[in-house]
């Protein structure tokens, strides 16, 4: 009796696979679902398709017009507020100090814009609220005065803070409810970002990268990338498209600086695991001091070193970092003693840790920038005619382990520079982040912080 139910088991898919090459062919739904025994169901959703052009890309281009056209204007201040304050040194480093009293009066009245802003902004895209106008404001006109001079500090922090209410707000006028509200901040973060820094892609990648460090979610990325470009290509018709790092000469590299690239990525990333110690300690250590005199305290004790670093380096560019990230180009080609290269890197941790670590509103990526540049430029002492490609494998080797984005980080590097480094600049930004081991100087990622900043964004 099985022998016969066996039989014609075996008859059946025989003739099952007889008609599946010759009768099914034809009929390519009924093909695939007979010869694979999987009911499947082919179809072409023009409702979706629809839905999404109709919706999401007007969306990603409103967004990237207004975010570039405020960039744009950003980005004039900046420059011309610098160039205003290079024109003495005294008052260049005196007023850090101006800006501290400003930022102290703006955070007693709403801690929201003290900081980075990213960390801020990570766990504000979890919440269901809107960031406030207001705000949004304040955080534009301190972002403009911090980035003028005087600071070592990123565009990335305010322009992510400044892109997400922006695209919450867009989204909120345009219809879209609140189950996209993550979805929307994320896409004008990114956008802002992409203009201000120049790297629309990159900075795409940041964002998705930031928020999404475990479970990468690819769903906002294509309005992302929309809304970047568009943001960038408005920025640059005000702005021009020159890269933020200017290279005389291409990059070069050879196999024989492999091994070196990998041992600079493990130094990076112990510099990382200093940066990141030095700078949640100084975070900790500000909750003490009252919110408005946070950020004065912090200037005043930051101070010395700024000077100190003018005084090594002995280049007002150092202090106008912000602006136009000159000293960074510098760093890229020109060779400075390891004594200064050094100093660089450990004058930039306290800087920072006391500035932006007490309340100044300002990205981390141009200190990671810095220190990734003055640690390839120690390098590129062993192989001068590679001083480009160490730098600019520096800079992607410390971003990665500073922001956790190593991908970001290599797409970043490459269009601020124009220049393609890409294999040497992997080798070194894969060992700096797995070598620094989930310490992360972004507050709202996996660095044991959480805590605090979500005391403050429900406060």
């Amino acid at each position: 009796m099985s022998d016969a139910k066996e039989k014609d088991k075996q008859e059946s898919k025989n003739k099952d696979k007889k008609s599946c090459s010759i009768e099914h062919k034809k009929d390519y739904k009924a093909y695939i679902a007979r010869c694979f025994n999987h009911n499947i169901e082919i179809k072409f959703d023009l409702l979706v398709i629809a839905h999404f052009f109709g919706r999401w890309i007007p969306f990603a281009i409103a967004v990237g017009l207004i975010t570039g056209i405020m960039a744009a204007l950003m980005d004039l201040i900046i420059v011309n507020i610098n160039e205003f304050l290079t024109t003495n040194i005294i008052l260049l480093l005196v007023y850090p100090i101006f800006v501290s009293i400003l930022v102290g009066m703006a955070i007693s009245k709403d801690d929201a814009v003290a900081g980075a802003g990213i960390g801020f902004s990570i766990l504000h895209l979890k919440s269901k609220q809107y960031l406030k106008l207001k705000s949004l404001f304040m955080k534009f006109l301190l972002s403009i005065f911090t980035l003028s001079g005087g600071f070592i500090a990123g565009r990335e922090g305010p322009s992510f803070f400044l892109g997400v209410g922006i695209g919450e707000w867009i989204g909120k006028s345009y219809g879209l409810g609140k189950r996209f509200k993550s979805s929307l901040g994320l896409i004008g973060g990114g956008a802002f970002t992409g203009a201000l820094l120049k790297a629309p892609l990159g900075s795409s990648i940041f964002a998705m990268e930031l928020e999404n460090m475990y479970d990468f979610d690819y769903r906002p990325f294509a309005p992302m990338i929309i809304a970047s470009i568009v943001s960038y290509l408005t920025f640059s018709f005000f702005r021009g498209t020159h890269p933020f790092i200017l290279l005389v000469d291409k990059p070069m590299w050879t196999l024989t600086s492999i091994p070196y690239i990998v041992i600079m990525g493990l130094l990076v990333s112990f510099i990382t695991y200093v940066y990141t110690f030095l700078f949640h300690f100084s975070i900790d250590v500000s909750k003490i001091i009252s919110p408005m005199r946070r950020p004065i305290i912090g200037t005043l004790i930051a101070f010395p070193f700024l000077a100190g670093l003018y005084y090594v380096t002995n280049d007002i560019d150092i202090l106008s970092a912000p602006a136009h990230m000159s000293i960074i180009s510098k760093l890229a080609q020109v060779p400075f003693s390891v004594q200064i290269d050094i100093a660089i890197i450990i004058l930039t941790l306290f800087i920072t840790s006391f500035t932006i670590g007490f309340g100044i509103p300002g990205g981390l990526v141009l200190p990671n920038l810095l220190i990734g540049a003055a640690t390839g430029n120690m390098f590129g002492h062993l192989f001068p005619n590679e001083m480009v490609m160490f730098t600019l494998a520096g800079m992607g080797s410390a971003l990665s382990a500073g922001a956790k984005t190593p991908l970001a980080a290599i797409v970043m590097i490459t269009e601020m520079s124009h220049a393609d480094v890409v294999i040497p600049m992997t080798a070194a930004v894969i060992t700096s982040y797995i070598t620094s081991f989930g310490f992360s100087l972004y507050l709202g990622q996996e660095n044991g912080i959480k805590p605090l900043v979500g005391h403050r964004l429900k406060k």
